[in-house]
């Protein structure tokens, strides 16, 4: 075998074994840490939203984003502000797969790549004086003027729906 196909293999060996090693190590971090990533996937969600998500548990799930890390919340509620009026949800879900930015992750700031939203109902409500709990996705108002991080914007590249109801 020639010298530089033996260092070309040994090199993306050593490659491939890195990778592993931070896919298991964010794994692990997601399991041992559930609570805390929890509240922080859930204040991502929740910075820019006139309204609540709530999730009722979380359990890591390795192999859907490999080499990346995803999570799947269960019990999922997205609620707007005036849901104590009308009592309806916007969406209720069974399942809500988030697949998260490993290397992210790693330094403390969770980043969101792709959500996907199985077996859930989606529920668009508008009254009779023309409010509809789609008010949801309109930006909080903001007392202060702020400069808005890098860190702060959230962005998801995609967004996958199956088996979704919508009324």
């Amino acid at each position: 075998m020639a010298r530089w196909l033996k260092i070309s293999l040994k090199i993306l060996s050593v490659f491939v074994v890195v990778i592993i090693l931070t896919w298991l190590a964010g794994a692990f971090y997601i399991s041992k840490n559930k609570k805390e990533v929890l509240a922080t996937i859930l204040e991502q969600l929740n910075k820019n939203l006139n309204g609540k998500i709530t999730a009722g548990s979380m359990e890591p799930t390795l192999l859907k984003s490999f080499p990346g890390v995803s999570v799947s919340l269960n019990n999922v509620l997205l609620r707007d502000s005036l849901w104590s009026k009308h009592k309806h949800d916007l969406l209720k879900a069974q399942d809500i797969d988030v697949s998260l930015n490993i290397f992210s992750l790693i330094i403390g700031d969770v980043k969101i790549n792709q959500i996907a939203i199985n077996n859930a109902a989606v529920y668009i409500y508008t009254d009779s004086s023309g409010y509809s709990n789609t008010s949801f996705f309109k930006s909080k108002p903001t007392t202060e003027k702020k400069s808005i991080s890098k860190s702060a914007v959230l962005e998801i590249s995609k967004i996958d729906f199956n088996k979704v109801n919508l009324v």
